[in-house]
């Protein structure tokens, strides 16, 4: 009886988890729309090239592969022809498709974590965290392809650990397209991807027989060839042809130093956080961006609706006297008396802290769990193989050494989230991470996204556009234009919209990287539904054998 009720109790648990993970996802995409403009993104101007490839065949004259780019040109073809702006149309659909692919990463993360039979509980915690988890937000904020390899990579690492358990070569053939679309996104995921692959994988060379071997190498090889030969073909460059670094500006044609990967100065890190202080310190530049916006990107661009309007609720005042800390509850502000007159830099601060937590735990996480270390090292890897391009220049001198924005966390954020959800799960398994502990980092990082809000006076047009035209429309405005001169907008209805004649030419289609999205539909949705599959099939049997 006991038994029954805690598996109750567990199973409510449960919901409530799936519940509040739920709630996040799709806050945080709302939010994402209203208060960013991905027109406004880093490098989105440069890669903006790419659909005018796919909707005017021109060369890209970049080196990343199609995939990513393609699945947003049909995405923005076939459902925002309509849209009543351009840069509406285009802020839209790109969120959109990156808030897919996050979602296809994160059920790539369920699946490999309950193969190692963590429980429901730890396993969307640590989807909730991922959720808030800043280089997760600031992967879905901009248009480039490393949000695709975390779309991807948790189940390349599923697939495999299925084979090792199972000895079964079907899932090292559903393994080779989401494998080959990942090696060809870019050439910091190629390197990260197969350093880490060969690295954590190695052994099923030994497993495999020689005719099997050969007979993968060559349907590999294969398919990877007429990828490459198609995506070389629309640029007119190779993966490993960087055109950015010292290739498009000569800021960059330098190598980092060596003592790059360990100088750091803590006091100054910690007195003052401002970018471009701290481009002689990797870790210093990874502490700051992991749970902050060293750059000054995103929620910290003051161009972001993000940035605007932030309650300022701490008050730092001068006195020559020791005082408590004064609350006013009328202008919702708590005053803290300082001795001596210095900068604060509160959201850096908080940041900072979190960063530090977050590394020594995954330090730790990766002393204490051996039978995870290997996924917990994936982060260090990726941090390896941007250090050895920075410091050896290969192929290319990549480095501004008045910036270091070679050492953003976005370039490897992939392995990042990856290692992190291990972590994660780790301590939440053995309840050192609970869900008080949760709920404060989900405060505290929205409290660094900018919220809570004094007042939305603020706001521009294209804010107010983006509510007129959101599925929630009527609310949102209720929320954020109540006092404001836009308090009586009418919403738009879409069958109002005009046909304005974006983007309503037929996309210039590329017959390998089609068959490739194709090919990891069917392997993904055949994955997600395995167990389904697995039970109607012994079921079946049953039947048939008693009959």
């Amino acid at each position: 009886m006991l038994n029954k009720i805690y598996k109750l109790t567990n199973r409510s648990y449960d919901k409530v988890h799936l519940l509040f993970f739920l709630l996040s996802l799709f806050w945080l995409k709302e939010i994402n729309y209203l208060f960013y403009d991905i027109n406004e993104s880093p490098d989105f101007i440069k890669y903006f090239v790419y659909f005018e490839h796919f909707f005017s065949n021109t060369f890209t004259g970049h080196e990343h592969g199609l995939l990513y780019y393609y699945l947003h040109s049909i995405h923005l073809h076939t459902f925002f022809q309509n849209q009543p702006s351009l840069d509406l149309a285009i802020h839209k659909s790109v969120l959109d498709v990156n808030f897919y692919m996050f979602v296809v990463g994160l059920l790539g993360v369920f699946k490999l974590l309950k193969l190692f039979n963590f429980s429901n509980k730890s396993i969307f915690m640590t989807l909730i965290f991922l959720n808030l988890f800043p280089p997760s937000i600031a992967m879905r904020l901009v248009f480039k392809p490393e949000l695709l390899a975390f779309s991807l990579f948790p189940w390349i690492v599923y697939l495999f650990e299925k084979y090792k358990e199972s000895k079964n070569n079907v899932y090292l053939i559903m393994a080779v397209p989401i494998v080959i679309s990942t090696i060809t996104l870019k050439g910091n995921i190629l390197v990260i991807t197969s350093v880490y692959l060969l690295i954590s994988n190695y052994k099923i060379f030994s497993m495999l027989q020689f005719k099997t071997m050969a007979y993968f190498s060559f349907v590999f090889i294969t398919l990877f060839t007429l990828l490459t030969i198609e995506n070389n073909r629309a640029n007119g460059k190779n993966i490993l042809d960087i055109q950015s670094g010292a290739s498009q500006e000569e800021n960059y044609d330098f190598k980092a130093p060596k003592s790059i990967v360990y100088k750091t100065d803590m006091y100054e890190l910690f007195s003052n956080p401002i970018k471009h202080k701290h481009a002689d310190s990797f870790i210093a530049i990874t502490l700051l961006e992991t749970n902050g916006d060293y750059f000054d990107l995103y929620w910290d661009n003051n161009a972001s609706q993000y940035f605007k309007s932030r309650l300022e609720f701490l008050v730092f005042e001068q006195s020559n006297e020791l005082k408590f800390p004064n609350l006013d509850f009328e202008d919702r502000t708590i005053t803290i008396y300082q001795q001596r007159s210095t900068d604060v830099y509160l959201y850096e601060t908080i940041s900072l802290i979190l960063s530090i937590l977050l590394f020594s735990s995954l330090i730790n996480a990766i002393l204490s769990s051996k039978k995870y270390r290997i996924y917990l090292i994936a982060i260090f890897i990726g941090m390896g193989v941007i250090l050895i391009h920075a410091i050896t220049g290969y192929p290319t001198n990549n480095f501004d050494p008045l910036v270091g924005d070679t050492f953003k966390p976005l370039y490897y954020s992939f392995v990042l989230l990856f290692s992190v959800s291990f972590m994660i799960s780790i301590f939440a398994e053995k309840n050192s991470f609970k869900i008080r502990h949760l709920f404060l980092y989900c405060l505290l990082i929205v409290f660094i996204l900018g919220f809570p809000k004094k007042d939305f006076s603020e706001v521009d047009d294209s804010f107010v556009q983006k509510i007129e035209n959101s599925i929630f429309c009527e609310y949102e405005k209720n929320i954020y234009l109540e006092n404001t001169i836009h308090s009586n907008l009418v919403c738009k209805n879409k069958s109002e919209l005009t046909n304005t004649n974006f983007f309503i030419s037929d996309i210039f289609h590329k017959p390998v990287n089609l068959f490739l999205i194709f090919a990891n539909f069917v392997v993904l949705t055949f994955l997600l539904l395995e167990n389904k599959l697995a039970f109607l099939s012994n079921k079946r049997k049953f039947i048939e054998d008693n009959q």
